[in-house]
C-alpha cells in the first residue's frame, strides 16, 4: 500500500501516480489542510496509508511535511519523471534557483535537492535519472513509465481515405527540438495523400502552412483519440544536460494507438535504437520521412510490431514489482 501526494500536472499525475496506484494498490491524493491534524499532542496525517510518495516536491512547506511524516515512522519517497536538480536550458521554469524564504514559499531547485537528501528513497522513471539522483540519495529505484492496457482503446481500423498521417505530440518543452523536423514536415505535408499534424507545440512554433495544428490536450481520453488518428508518430529530441533525463513515453504511446514511432538517438530512446528507425540530424529526419512516404504500405506491420513489444514488455503488470520493491 502507498499514498501518492500528487502535483498539478495531468500527464505526470496519470503516468507516475495513478498508473502504479491501480496495481500496487494505492491511493492518489491532493494534500489539503485537513491532511494535517493533531491527536493526543502528536502531529498526524489522517489520510496517509502505507508509504508516502511525493511527486517532485520543491519548497520548504513540503519539506517540513515530509520530515513530519518521517518523525511519525512513515517511509517517504520522492517521485520523478524529469530532473528538478537544475533548470531546463530550453524552456522557462516557475522554479527559482535558491530556497525561497519569503511567505510565498515558491518552488526551488535548492529546496528540492535538500528534500531528496533526507527522504527514505527516490523513485525515477529512467536509468539516467537514477544515476543523477544517486548523487544526492543512495536509495534510488528505477520504475519505468508503463502502460495500462485497459485505459487504451483498441487501435482504430486503418482509415479508408488513403491518407497517410504523420504526427508529433510535443509539449512546449520540445521547442528546442522543433528545427529537427521542420524541413522534413514542410516536404511531407506537400505530398499527395499525406497529412502532418502537430499536437501542442504548434501553439508557439511556426510550422509550414500545410502542417495541421492541434492545441495541447490535457484530457487523457481526448489525447489518445487524437493520437489514434496517426499512422506514424515522430519523437525528435536534441540531447542536452536536461533533456537526457526525459523518458521514452511518446514511443510507448505510439505503440498503444497502433502507430509506428520514429525516435531520436538521444539517451531517452536507448531501448528503441534496434526497434525502429532512428535519427540524429535534421537531414536524418528528412530522409526518414521521405522513406515513410515511399513505403507507406509497410507502416501497418511496423506499427503492429511496436504494439506487440509494448504489450509484452512495457505494461504496468510487467513493472509493478519494481514499485513494490522500492517502497518495502
Amino acid at each position: 500500500m502507498a499514498t501518492w501526494w500528487r502535483q498539478k500536472s495531468p500527464g505526470s499525475y496519470y503516468w507516475r501516480c495513478k498508473t502504479p496506484a491501480k496495481r500496487l494498490p494505492g491511493q492518489v491524493l491532493w494534500f489539503t489542510d485537513s491532511d494535517l491534524a493533531e491527536e493526543n499532542g502528536r502531529i498526524v496525517f489522517p489520510r496517509q496509508r502505507g508509504a508516502a510518495i511525493w511527486q517532485f516536491p520543491g519548497n520548504a512547506t513540503t519539506g517540513t511535511l515530509i520530515a513530519g511524516m518521517q518523525e511519525e515512522g512513515i517511509r517517504v519517497f520522492v517521485e520523478l519523471d524529469d530532473s528538478y536538480l537544475h533548470r531546463p536550458e530550453t524552456m522557462s521554469s516557475d522554479w527559482q534557483e535558491e530556497l525561497d524564504r519569503s511567505p510565498a514559499d515558491r518552488y526551488s531547485f535548492e529546496a528540492h535537492r535538500r528534500i531528496c537528501e533526507f527522504v527514505d528513497g527516490i523513485i525515477v522513471s529512467t536509468p539516467e535519472l537514477a544515476e543523477l539522483y544517486g548523487q544526492v540519495n543512495p536509495n534510488v529505484h528505477v520504475c519505468p513509465n508503463s502502460m495500462v492496457p485497459e485505459d487504451w482503446p483498441e487501435p482504430a481500423a486503418p482509415q479508408e481515405d488513403g491518407v497517410l498521417r504523420i504526427g508529433w505530440p510535443g509539449s512546449h518543452s520540445h521547442l528546442h527540438d522543433a528545427p529537427l523536423v521542420r524541413r522534413a514536415f514542410r516536404w511531407v505535408a506537400e505530398q499527395r495523400n499525406v497529412e502532418v499534424w502537430v499536437v501542442g507545440i504548434g501553439d508557439i512554433y511556426k510550422f509550414p502552412g500545410a502542417v495541421k495544428r492541434v492545441p495541447w490536450i490535457d484530457n487523457q481520453d481526448d489525447y489518445r483519440a487524437a493520437l489514434g488518428r496517426l499512422d506514424v508518430i515522430v519523437c525528435p529530441l536534441i540531447e542536452t544536460k536536461w533533456s537526457r533525463y526525459k523518458s521514452d513515453l511518446k514511443a510507448l504511446e505510439a505503440g498503444m494507438v497502433g502507430a509506428w514511432p520514429i525516435v531520436s538517438t538521444a539517451a531517452p530512446y536507448a531501448e528503441w535504437q534496434h526497434r525502429t528507425m532512428t535519427c540524429t540530424t535534421a537531414k536524418d529526419w528528412e530522409h526518414a520521412l521521405r522513406w515513410v512516404v515511399r513505403h507507406r504500405d509497410e507502416i501497418p506491420a511496423l506499427a503492429a510490431g511496436t504494439r506487440n513489444y509494448v504489450l509484452s514488455e512495457r505494461t504496468i503488470d510487467h513493472s509493478i514489482g519494481r514499485w513494490k520493491e522500492a517502497i518495502q
